[in-house]
């Protein structure tokens, strides 16, 4: 048996028509994985609102006397990192090419536990910030590694389901995260950001305790020449179905990657039909930073604690207990509806969320009405809902079904990369929107993430093609017919007829 343990191989066994019970194994232990990542970003962004925090890493005003984080300070903490993430999605891309996913998920996790060490011993913001970094690091690895290894090892007719588990479980560990940094926020030394971090220890482990249990990728064994390990481990997946043939579905792979070369050029990216699903990809990375991500995560609670209407903490623990209806939303219905009409949809109410947190902000009694304010935060704690199902959950899905076999490494760094850069101009240049002596616009930055995400559905409406229900054989043959995104819904051969 390559890699996994053999006896799971001959008891596996059916839990629904398309989800085999090593499947759901290898599902669980991937989204483990995906929990670290939440977890730690959610205990990260959430921390830094604590008023131990800010006194162990920030600096005294004293024109308040109180203890915080400049804007500089702030925007380095959750901007830098980001630099770790691109190298991240570098690193992880070349081993991943070279050794495969599993590698890349072991790494993954070996870099998280080195993150948190660094955190939970930090004396000084230095050292805060490269601990962040380097956790950082893992979500680059994590980000390029998880929509994609879902992919490509879960059917068709249930991807964009399994592939949304990535953001809801991403967010149900924010949620996790939120209830221990809500618990511990009321202490008043360095255990009540300590304790969270030291949280972050366990998942990490269990992943790495699991990684026995998760195949290779078929499809890259495949294009490394492997064949027969590439049926082996598509049997461990699927042999629960009595009807199911491993060396039928590993021929049909073969002849797909046979049409063209085994690893394609970074030229080809921009050739043929390649060039449509690279701007598709990459203009989806884009908008998934640029629509007011950063605003959401980064800096929610430290938004919320500056409207001074209810606890930072327990807002943040609300707020994320309603995100989990984002992907549960997603799971649920993008398979069903498809992914341009719960796209445009959702992407609208993000848009208008936004555009009416901005027009509160711009009242003449906003600092003083605790009924502006109450609105403000409603408009804070609605729209992240809004985005995940749309430019959240929905564009990962799309990003991991655009790159053609031959090109899947490099296109997804190219849309990780795009991410990343586009993630960084937000974070950076937010706590200066936000706050004096700078911008100081406040609530009204939601007029800037609000014309953004309008952009969006412009965008979704006229290039986001209708991937449901379609393999990604039959994704390439959509591309290959050049049918417009408007008329992708349905049968490949009627929808080039139609057009």
């Amino acid at each position: 048996m390559f890699g996994t343990p053999d006896i799971l191989r001959r008891n596996n066994f059916r839990v629904t028509n398309h989800v085999s019970s090593n499947l759901l194994l290898s599902t669980i232990i991937i989204g483990t994985s995906v929990f670290s990542y939440g977890f730690d970003t959610g205990v990260l962004d959430t921390v830094q609102a604590m008023t131990p925090f800010e006194r162990r890493f920030g600096e005294l005003n004293p024109k308040t006397n109180k203890y915080f984080i400049n804007s500089t300070h702030l925007a380095f903490l959750n901007s830098f990192p980001l630099i770790l993430y691109a190298v991240g999605v570098i690193v992880a891309s070349q081993i991943g090419e070279r050794f495969g996913r599993r590698a890349v998920l072991i790494l993954t996790n070996l870099v998280c536990i080195t993150g948190t060490a660094v955190c939970y011993t930090a004396e000084d913001y230095g050292q805060m910030l490269a601990g962040r970094m380097i956790v950082n690091m893992h979500v680059g690895i994590e980000a390029w590694l998880v929509p994609m290894y879902q992919a490509e090892i879960v059917p068709g007719a249930i991807r964009g389901a399994m592939v949304s588990l990535y953001a809801f479980n991403h967010i149900f560990a924010a949620f996790i995260s939120s209830i221990i940094t809500n618990a511990t926020s009321k202490y008043t030394d360095d255990s009540c950001w300590k304790i969270p971090v030291a949280c972050m220890f366990i998942f990490p482990i269990l992943v790495l305790l699991g990684t026995p249990f998760v195949p290779e990728s078929p499809r890259w064994l495949m294009r490394k020449g492997r064949f027969e390990d590439a049926v082996v481990c598509l049997d461990y997946i699927n042999n629960h179905n009595e009807d199911y043939v491993a060396v039928d579905e590993a021929t049909l792979l073969k002849e797909a990657l046979s049409e063209g070369a085994t690893k394609g050029r970074w030229s080809d990216l921009l050739k043929g039909v390649n060039k449509r699903r690279t701007l598709i990809g990459t203009s989806a990375a884009a908008f998934k930073q640029l629509t007011g991500q950063s605003f959401a995560s980064q800096y929610g609670a430290i938004f919320i604690k500056s409207i001074n209407v209810m606890d930072p903490f327990q807002a943040t623990m609300i707020k994320r207990a309603i995100l989990m209806l984002g992907p549960l939303s997603v799971m649920l219905l993008v398979d069903k509806l498809g992914r341009r009409t719960m796209f445009l949809t959702f992407a609208s109410f993000a848009a208008a969320a936004l555009m009416v947190m901005g027009a509160l902000g711009s009242t003449s009694s906003v600092d003083t009405d605790i009924t502006i304010k109450k609105g403000i935060v409603a408009m804070a704690m609605f729209f992240p809902f809004a985005y995940l199902v749309s430019f959240g959950a929905t564009l990962v899905v799309i990003e991991s079904e655009m790159p053609h076999i031959t090109l899947r490494d490099k296109s997804t760094m190219i849309f990780w990369s795009t991410s990343n850069v586009c993630n960084f101009v937000a974070t950076f240049t937010l706590p200066y929107l936000l706050n004096a002596p700078y911008a100081n616009l406040h609530s009204k930055v939601g007029f800037i993430y609000g014309s953004t995400s309008a952009l969006g559905v412009l965008w979704g409406f006229f290039f986001m093609p209708e991937t449901t229900g379609k393999s990604l054989e039959e994704i390439d043959e959509m591309f290959e017919a050049r049918v417009p995104a408007w008329r992708t819904k349905g049968n490949i051969h009627q929808d080039h007829k139609q057009n």
